[in-house]
């Protein structure tokens, strides 16, 4: 997975194919669970993304070598997400235009 971001069709291939692959939902946890990609893990972030805090996803701890991909409503509050954990040493990407564009693919 290249630095980035990723389309909604090529997320839905990799899971398809069992890629293994973590989906971090930064929205809010009650957008989350109105329904996300299948198998997202929430971690609401999103008010401190918002606000610019270089430290919002501090307290996720994931799996070490394992491709990570943000999601949130249009793709902002992830690619802030994602920038985050590439910095701290994950192969992390935004899923590009969010859950708007989940749900149109």
């Amino acid at each position: 997975m290249a630095q980035g971001s990723i389309d909604a069709r090529t997320l839905r291939d990799m899971l398809g194919r069992g890629e293994r692959v973590v989906v971090v939902d930064v929205r809010k946890r009650e957008e989350h669970e109105r329904g996300s990609v299948p198998g997202a893990v929430s971690f609401d972030a999103y008010g401190a993304l918002n606000d610019g805090d270089e430290r919002a996803m501090e307290g996720l701890e994931l799996p070490g070598r394992t491709q990570v991909v943000t999601v949130c409503n249009r793709g902002r509050s992830a690619a802030a997400a994602a920038e985050q954990l590439r910095s701290r040493g994950y192969e992390a990407v935004y899923l590009e235009g969010g859950m708007e564009a989940w749900r149109s693919s």
